[in-house]
């Protein structure tokens, strides 16, 4: 399939413009993706490739198959826990808890924030370097058919190319 896309920049529109396996291939795609730049750039590999904007792609994805930002939620519980040490010190000002309990209960909530803080930055290096991945192998590819678009033979082993590079990429990450 050998379409281009340059009037069909929303998300809509290029949807229309794929055969029924593809367009149920990126909803797949799209509702089990951890973010939306991976359905964005999963929809660039498509062929036709979606040309709309990043914003345009997020919004329909967040719209269809909403997710919970992991991050967002351990942030979030960061903030609580270091409200409940701030807490329990005050507590053991007051006189309110006993020394040894005081420092029984920090502790415990300290290597909670611990393992939080660890797991925020597991998601935010793991999303970063797939991110990153996933970005670089897309404009190669685009510089790549754009280079060739003269050439039928080459744009479509090009073509072929670039879903292979994909689906190394997502086996390699399940792996």
């Amino acid at each position: 399939m050998n379409t281009t896309l340059s009037e069909c920049t929303t998300v809509a529109s290029w949807l229309e413009h794929l055969d029924k396996s593809d367009r149920d291939a990126f909803h797949h795609f799209a509702k089990n993706a951890t973010s939306d730049i991976e359905a964005y750039l999963y929809a660039r590999f498509n062929r036709p490739a979606f040309e709309g904007s990043i914003s345009d792609l997020s919004a329909y994805v967040q719209e269809k198959f909403p997710k919970k930002d992991l991050r967002k939620i351990l942030l979030g519980e960061i903030d609580v826990l270091q409200i409940d040490i701030k807490n329990v010190r005050q507590m053991c000002d007051d006189g309110m808890l006993d020394f040894a309990t005081a420092a029984t209960k920090i502790s415990v909530l300290q290597k909670e924030l611990r393992s939080h803080i660890q797991a925020v930055r597991a998601i935010t290096d793991g999303l970063d370097r797939r991110g990153l991945l996933l970005a670089g192998a897309d404009r190669c590819l685009r510089e790549l058919v754009n280079t060739f678009e003269n050439e039928p033979n080459i744009a479509s082993l090009l073509d072929e190319s670039s879903m292979l590079v994909w689906s190394t990429i997502e086996k390699e990450e399940k792996s």
